[in-house]
């Protein structure tokens, strides 16, 4: 018997059609006229699949069926049809073209609604620390001044610098400078940095990272584990730099 002709995956899914489809179609081409029994037993499917396959072709207009007193039976249409299938999606694909054409920027204009909301992303754990700092030097750099600022608490640095040892090299390496108010005892400076202390404040419960457009706060949980969180929007992060550079002149 020779080998019966098929399609590939990837054509079969243009035309909107499944491969166990195509089976179906090319036996049904060699029955010529056949009820379901008849084709789930030459193509080798169950009678649920045969029958949603059979389905789609009848959609598609590559299977008519005409019914009998006992049976309905399926007849498989002219391979030219699939041509004009094509030809049918083709079409469809550009009529939708012409209205994405309209719609996207309506799209556009509910993103641009929302442009200036915050966006606010949670960090868990040293990993979750690690993936904050990197976003404060990653941001950092490319900035102007390539400065961010830091209000540093005593009962939270170390903590922070053990999540990620190598993070104070890093930043001297690219570059990146800071300043730091330290609340409560204890800091130093590692190169690239300036620092001022608030000694006569006791420690405070978070750490915060002021950077360009973003402000990042890490903290303790109740099992003194490390979360934070980064609040992506200019509006606040222009505001927190603003009082820390007001205090840092009154220090």
């Amino acid at each position: 018997m020779s080998k019966l002709p098929t399609l590939s995956d990837e054509t079969l899914e243009l035309l909107g059609l499944k491969p166990k489809d195509m089976t179906v179609y090319t036996h049904l081409l060699k029955l010529g006229t056949a009820p379901l029994r008849r084709i789930a037993e030459v193509t080798n499917l169950n009678r649920g699949t045969t029958y949603d396959a059979l389905k789609r072709l009848i959609d598609v207009g590559l299977v008519s069926h005409m019914d009998a007193k006992t049976h309905r039976y399926f007849t498989a249409e002219d391979p030219q049809k699939l041509t004009g299938l094509a030809v049918r999606r083709e079409v469809a694909i550009q009529e939708a073209q012409l209205k994405l054409k309209d719609v996207v920027p309506q799209f556009k204009e509910l993103l641009g609604m929302s442009a200036h909301r915050p966006s606010v992303r949670y960090y868990e754990g040293e990993s979750g620390v690690r993936d904050i700092l990197t976003d404060v030097l990653k941001t950092s750099v490319h900035a102007k001044d390539k400065l961010f600022r830091i209000y540093s608490s005593e009962g939270i640095r170390d903590l922070i610098a053990h999540a990620w040892p190598g993070f104070i090299k890093l930043r001297v390496r690219k570059g990146v400078r800071v300043r730091t108010i330290s609340i409560g005892a204890g800091g130093r400076t590692h190169g690239l940095d300036e620092r001022k202390w608030l000694t006569q404040m006791n420690k405070a419960p978070s750490y915060i990272f002021i950077y360009p457009g973003k402000t990042a706060f890490v903290s303790l949980d109740e099992r003194r584990q490390l979360f934070g969180v980064i609040i992506e929007d200019e509006a606040v992060a222009a505001t927190q730099e603003m009082i820390f550079d007001a205090l840092w002149k009154m220090m």
